[in-house]
């Protein structure tokens, strides 16, 4: 198959991929049971799992294969893991803003949001003098002020969104911020809590290995962007690590990939920022919407 539209990677690349982890790690338990999080030390032990026991697991992986990643963590569980915050950075590897207690930003104020994002700042700034540049928001849904806000405290990219197969500018007042659309999360397939019932249930690491797979395969063919999304909690449980590493080894045997953390990717596209895409950050309004019955 033909190649449909091509893009500025450098050095004559064919595709540009990272691989990203989402380290959610307690905040998760809080997200799933917001009034007894406290009280509820086996479903707190599950989401720990992530930074306390997959993190050690995860970061040898990536050396064993010389992989330089990027970590999206809640300021809250950089603080309950500041070890793990520290290896992350001496591996190599990038540190991102994902909130502060993995806080969805739909429904909060403006001046909240501005709140989550400048604590989640000082937080990296305090435990590893680290500057998040990348954003991913919790729950990777972002408002149409998320991008302004974000260009105003110095982020270069965004990587919640998904309106191409390749990175595209969201227009600011304070000039563009890059958009570095992700592949599908293993959330989707891994992500469950008994009780209470969360997700849809458990998959099959070799169904969901076909999945990532298959998406890099149709990313590749198209000369685009693979961002795919991973959470320790789940993605360092004995038989997922076996399947990261299976789809590392897929994606080593094709030719030109340009391995790379997503602010390598986006610092790139700022270069080429006059043939990348450019939308505004707007929602279209119905002309029509039936009344709910």
């Amino acid at each position: 198959m033909t190649v449909t539209q091509s893009f500025p990677w450098p050095d004559g690349r064919r595709l540009a991929a990272s691989l990203t982890f989402d380290m959610d790690g307690e905040a998760t338990a809080y997200i799933i049971d917001r009034a007894h999080a406290h009280e509820r030390l086996s479903l707190m032990s599950e989401y720990a799992y992530g930074p306390s026991v997959a993190l050690p697991k995860i970061l040898r992986l990536l050396e064993e294969y010389e992989i330089r990643a990027t970590f999206f963590v809640p300021g809250f569980v950089a603080e309950l893991h500041p070890e793990g915050i520290e290896a992350i950075v001496r591996g190599g590897h990038e540190l991102a803003h994902h909130g502060y207690m993995h806080e969805n930003p739909v429904g909060l104020p403006e001046d909240y949001d501005e709140e989550i994002l400048l604590k989640g700042i000082e937080v990296f700034e305090r435990l590893v003098g680290v500057r998040p540049v990348g954003y991913r928001s919790p729950a990777a849904e972002n408002k149409p002020s998320t991008p302004a806000l974000l260009k105003r405290h110095g982020f270069r990219y965004d990587s919640s969104m998904g309106g191409s197969d390749y990175p595209y500018l969201v227009a600011t007042p304070h000039g563009p911020l890059v958009e570095l659309p992700g592949a599908h999360s293993d959330w989707q397939h891994f992500g469950y809590s008994q009780n209470p019932k969360v997700g849809t249930g458990i998959s099959s690491p070799n169904k969901v290995l076909d999945v990532f797979a298959r998406e890099f395969d149709g990313l590749y063919d198209r000369g685009a962007i693979f961002v795919s999304v991973h959470h320790p909690m789940v993605a360092g449980r004995p038989s997922r690590l076996l399947m990261l590493e299976r789809l590392i080894r897929h994606m080593r045997r094709f030719p030109r990939v340009w391995w790379a953390t997503t602010d390598e990717i986006a610092r790139h596209c700022e270069t080429v920022a006059d043939r990348l895409a450019t939308v505004k950050p707007e929602i279209p309004a119905p002309n029509w919407l039936r009344p709910p019955v």
